[in-house]
């Protein structure tokens, strides 16, 4: 191969396996011109260097890096500007990586709690009256907010709440593993009576960080009950829940939450809602 050796668009396209109109577009961005010019057919050449200068650029667009970033490397031609942008092009790949596994965590979060409300859903028929459960609840880690709301009552979503919580997540840069635990630090089935209501919202996370919006969830004993269908009538199965804990010999030890298992920010369909309602409980003591 000459070092004299003119190269046509096509026969630089097949040595350098880039297409002909990749090739003109750097010619129009200025990126590679073409360096001779046929004076006859007026028909434009590369040279060697340039065949260099190409496959210099393709390597480098396979590790993402843009035109412009590729104009300055080619333009500085040193190996220590070169060393600098690609350890810049590392970080920037690698806050990418740590950005998808979040998302992949997150999505796979998603998914697990999908496919527990689908099966749950699969078996709404068979979900009857009697279906409490005595749980050992464990633990978990949560983030949240925690405030009193006036004059409320628990037959709607609080939107905003939600939001609120799951904006935390993201100022905070923590993986949201996308369940949501509503807990009313007041007397059971209060909180459906327009009163001034402690609620506290809260997600769970993998781990506790700095701060006062941390705290752990669980770890105790619990009646639970699943509430599938429309949420403004969860009230009725709280106060089915509440009748069995007095009727069985256990006692309220905690104030009462709800896990979001299917919500209604999952899906706009009341009847696809699957809400577990958990209430901490202990055995009465016999006199």
């Amino acid at each position: 191969m000459s070092e004299n050796h003119k190269y046509s668009i096509r026969e630089v396209s097949e040595i350098c396996n880039i297409p002909s109109k990749t090739l003109r577009y750097y010619d129009e961005i200025k990126l590679v011109v073409p360096e001779f010019r046929d004076e006859i057919n007026r028909y434009r050449y590369y040279s060697k260097n340039q065949l260099i200068t190409l496959c210099i650029i393709r390597k480098l667009r396979t590790m993402d890096f843009g035109l412009k970033e590729i104009q300055n490397i080619i333009t500085g031609n040193k190996a220590d500007g070169l060393e600098k942008n690609i350890e810049q092009k590392l970080e920037e790949l690698l806050d990418e990586i740590n950005c998808l596994q979040k998302k992949y965590a997150s999505t796979n979060a998603f998914l697990q709690r999908l496919k527990t409300g689908v099966d749950l859903l699969n078996i709404k028929g068979e979900i009857c009256l009697e279906d409490i459960a005595i749980e050992e609840i464990p633990e978990t880690n949560l983030v949240f907010t925690r405030k009193t709301m006036t004059n409320y009552s628990n037959i709607d979503v609080s939107v905003h709440r939600w939001v609120e919580i799951l904006n935390l997540c993201d100022d905070l840069n923590i993986k949201n593993k996308g369940t949501i635990i509503v807990t009313y630090y007041c007397n059971p089935l209060e909180q459906f009576l327009f009163t001034d209501t402690d609620i506290e919202f809260g997600t769970t996370v993998d781990a506790i960080g700095d701060g006062e919006c941390f705290r752990t969830f669980g770890n105790f004993t619990a009646a639970t009950a699943i509430h599938v269908g429309n949420y403004a009538d969860i009230i009725h199965t709280h106060i089915r829940l509440v009748q069995w804990i007095n009727q069985n010999q256990y006692k309220i030890i905690g104030p009462i939450s709800e896990e979001f298992i299917i919500s209604p920010l999952d899906i706009n369909n009341i009847n696809e809602h699957v809400t577990k309602i958990i209430i901490p409980i202990e055995k009465k003591h016999q006199k």
